[in-house]
């Protein structure tokens, strides 16, 4: 009786998870409608989930570093007090983005504006010195003339259809503000009941899923925080000593917009593998357009401080990486890039290596298990391989190897 229940059981879910399967192929556009707008329900606390992630690990710094003695008479102020000085931080690097470099990056692009035509007509000075053996080259940069008044006046008039959309951007503009004021206060009370919130996540798995199913989430959450708060906290130093070696060497040196470039390519560094490589493409772009003179050394200049970042300052002073193979690093960034861009680059390599290092824990605990030593387990060097072994179907077998006949028994019925 019991198993015609089970059977029965069986048999209604599979229909109800093929009829739902099969409304979900029917009306994909109304689940992605449902599932846009439960994002949008819930990006505040996605936002604040986020924001307290990376302030955790400055947080964490801090009361590690100020509050080693449990005796102090500020100890049991710790939490309050680490807070605020990890959200000071971040606002002050936010604000040195916004009030230092934005208008700085804005009277570049003024200046870029304006003496564009004369770095137009010097490059076209430039070029003719090297071609004047090929007239026909010559001739046809000579005829390549901009009329600015008219690209003047097609700015001004595709500033109408700006003006039309400043609405939708505004609106969009005050939305993210909101989100992102909701996702920080979000963040305060994440941070100041972390345990307590820890705790009860632990009892939820517990109560919902089995014990060995729980000890593995259990295990996934552990490497998933530890490989992400590692993989931030290398890239953040990392961008930041790179960043301050630029404009300290470019200040010295006498090159145009040092903390432009600095503030550039610390925030580049942040994209592994490519990252810095689109912050010095912008970067010489800037000085070519300023001081050409300058973009030769600039370039000479970033392969020098990448080289002493990479092989001196960063192994020392930010410690290890996440453990994830160059090949693996390459291949995230590029899925990642490819499916979610900028933001795609930066978020999987971490999620590649928690996957990765989650594979690795559990096969070397399944080993363990087992007590099997992959060591002493070697494959005899006289096994035969299969491609030598193997004979092409349809072949016809050699004279040299054709089985000899049996001889023919002689026949003694005579002898007697």
């Amino acid at each position: 009786m019991k198993e015609k229940k089970q059977a029965m059981k069986m048999v209604l879910s599979i229909i109800t998870f093929t009829v739902v399967l099969i409304y979900l192929v029917n009306h994909t556009s109304v689940i992605a409608y449902l599932l846009g707008r439960l994002i949008a329900l819930i990006l505040p606390f996605l936002i604040g989930c986020g924001i307290a992630f990376v302030i955790n690990i400055i947080m964490k710094s801090i009361e590690d570093g100020l509050f080693k003695k449990k005796s102090g008479k500020l100890y049991k102020y710790k939490r309050p007090i680490s807070m605020i000085i990890s959200y000071v931080l971040a606002l002050l690097v936010v604000g040195l983005v916004l009030f230092v470099v934005v208008p700085e990056v804005g009277d570049t692009i003024t200046k870029i504006k304006d003496k564009l035509p004369g770095f137009v007509d010097r490059t076209k000075a430039w070029i003719l010195q090297y071609t004047t053996k090929f007239p026909e080259i010559t001739e046809a940069i000579n005829n390549i003339e901009i009329n600015w008044e008219e690209l003047g006046l097609f700015m001004k008039d595709g500033g109408s259809t700006l003006l039309s959309t400043t609405v939708n951007i505004f609106s969009s503009i005050v939305s993210a503000v909101v989100n992102i004021f909701i996702g920080i206060v979000f963040s305060m009370y994440i941070l100041a009941q972390k345990e307590m919130l820890g705790r009860q996540t632990k009892m939820l798995i517990y109560a919902m899923f089995k014990e060995n199913t729980a000890d593995e989430l259990m295990v996934f959450g552990k490497i998933a925080n530890t490989t992400f708060s590692k993989f931030f906290t290398c890239q953040f130093r990392e961008g930041i000593i790179l960043g301050g070696m630029f404009v300290i060497v470019m200040s010295l040196l006498g090159m145009p917009y040092p903390l432009t470039v600095g503030v550039l390519m610390a925030f580049t560094a942040l994209i592994p593998v490519f990252g810095a490589f689109i912050g010095c493409f912008i970067s010489a772009f800037l000085i070519l357009v300023e001081a050409p003179k300058y973009v030769i050394w600039f370039i000479v200049l970033f392969f020098i401080l990448q080289f002493i970042e990479n092989y001196f300052i960063y192994p020392k002073l930010v410690g290890g990486d996440i453990g994830l193979g160059a090949i693996w690093v390459l291949l995230a960034v590029l899925v990642g890039g490819d499916l979610m861009g900028v933001v795609g680059m930066f978020l999987f390599i971490p999620l590649v290596s928690v996957l990765y290092a989650y594979l690795r824990s559990l096969v070397l605990r399944k080993l363990k298990y087992k007590k099997i030593n992959i060591d002493d387990k070697e494959v005899s060097e006289d096994v035969v391989p299969l491609m030598e072994s193997r004979r092409r179907m349809f072949t016809p077998k050699k004279k040299n190897d054709e089985v000899p006949k049996e001889e023919e028994p002689a026949d003694t019925s005579d002898e007697t």
